[in-house]
């Protein structure tokens, strides 16, 4: 049997690679469940008749969830360890999906949207910290980032069941985008159930004796010895100790960067369906949208699989600051061109496509690898709750004031508006941000 220092530094596994489809589920939920809210949101505002405020309520319904699950649990996990809260969340998100495709009007099909974003919520701190766990170091970047990837993933799932939806179910065809949701989560319940609690966690709560149990429970999982579980900080788990000394800094940096980012994400990714149905006027629209989301994606993975493939090379930091610049760029230009010109369909897709390379590229991914990397493990479930949770207060912001901005201003402010945030999020990372490259965790 091969030896490594720790954890942190034995080479990738099988084991590595079922931890990150099982934690991975929880954040594809979240891909699904947006993308399918501004596909059926086209059937919704004619079954349900609705107006623009209850709109924005029920967009930002499973939001508040995540904002309220990711900080509850974050803390939890914490106190009480990332499993036991790992293997229950995803039923809750299953429950309550399913019986959204049941809803009558805007009211309980908020109520049970806000239920499905309190499990998603929880999977948030609880996936992220349990991946960044179990990965050695030099991998890490890697793995966090396929693991934010599935929210694409999710998304794009959603996409493809969506078309034969669209073809043969009629109007009736948001219910069953949404009925289907529900499958996915029940299929990992069994798995996670059989994955071991994370022996960072194990070794903060219980002491070294507790660690050193697990660390030979580790040997066994993974085939090789492992001679030590890493230092750990000292210290208490409440949400007051991730707004101290230095953690204060890193919580300012990751927290005022993903809500810039998630404000121009969730406002272009939720609406954009919307904004193509406007310009599309064929017996066959809803299904042209659909299509369109598919091309939409393109760039998603593109960006993605760049940032996969040098984020342990080139690090976190350069990547968040080339995405953060290239959106504001992109926007920037497209803000000009509504100004000088008429702007139809294919530049405004063109535009939005430009966004999202440069978003998955940088602050998509970075905004999640972070928090689990720069805090330590008595706090990281707690701080990641923190950020995802103030991150979500910009997707919130975005997706209630999108369709009124857009109202009473039109795209063009919606596009500056954006912007503004996107050079937030780069100067925010440019002077604060921390390199996580090839660190250990504590």
């Amino acid at each position: 049997m091969m030896a490594y220092n720790t954890i942190e530094d034995i080479p990738q596994t099988p084991m590595l690679k079922k931890i990150t489809i099982l934690s991975s589920m929880g954040i594809m939920m979240d891909g699904y469940t947006l993308t399918v809210f501004s596909y059926a949101l086209l059937y919704l505002i004619k079954v349900m008749a609705l107006t623009s405020y209850e709109i924005s309520i029920m967009g930002i319904s499973s939001i508040l969830g995540v904002f309220a699950g990711s900080i509850i649990f974050g803390k939890m996990a914490d106190i009480y360890g990332r499993r036991y809260i790992y293997v229950y969340d995803l039923i809750a998100v299953s429950i309550f999906i399913f019986l959204t495709g049941f809803s009558t009007n805007y009211v309980n099909f908020s109520i049970f949207q806000f239920l499905v974003g309190l499990g998603i919520g929880a999977d948030y701190p609880i996936s992220s910290s349990i991946q960044a766990e179990f990965s050695p170091k030099k991998v890490r970047g890697k793995y966090l980032l396929i693991n934010i990837f599935s929210f694409s993933i999710g998304s794009i799932i959603f996409l493809f069941v969506a078309v034969p939806l669209v073809l043969f179910t009629g109007v009736n065809a948001w219910r069953f985008m949404y009925i289907i949701g529900a499958i996915f989560p029940i299929l990992v319940l069994y798995s996670r159930k059989k994955m071991p609690e994370s022996p960072y966690w194990i070794q903060h709560k219980f002491g070294k004796n507790a660690g050193e149990r697990a660390r030979l429970e580790m040997e066994k999982y993974t085939g090789y010895r492992i001679n030590k579980i890493p230092e750990l900080e000292v210290g208490g788990s409440k949400i007051r100790d991730v707004l101290k000394g230095k953690y204060l800094v890193y919580s300012i940096f990751i927290s005022v960067a993903w809500f810039s980012y998630d404000i121009v994400s969730y406002g272009i990714w939720t609406y954009s369906p919307l904004i193509f149905s406007t310009e599309i006027t064929s017996y066959y629209a809803d299904l042209y949208i659909v299509f369109t989301g598919m091309a939409e994606s393109i760039p998603v993975f593109i960006g993605f699989l760049i940032a996969i493939y040098y984020v342990d090379k080139i690090g976190r930091k350069s990547l968040l600051i080339i995405g953060f610049l290239g959106s504001f760029i992109a926007l920037i230009i497209f803000f000009f061109m509504n100004i000088y010109m008429v702007v139809g369909l294919i530049m405004t897709f063109s535009a939005f496509g430009i966004v999202h390379f440069f978003h998955n590229l940088g602050p998509s991914p970075m905004t999640y690898a972070y928090p689990v990397e720069i805090f330590p493990t008595r706090i990281r479930g707690t701080a990641m709750g923190f950020a995802t949770s103030v991150s979500r207060l910009g997707s919130i912001l975005a997706v209630f004031s999108f369709p009124i901005i857009d109202a009473l201003y039109g795209l063009k402010t919606i596009v500056i508006y954006f912007a503004v945030f996107e050079l937030i999020g780069l100067i925010i990372t440019i002077k604060y941000a921390p390199e996580t490259k090839n660190k250990s965790l504590t």
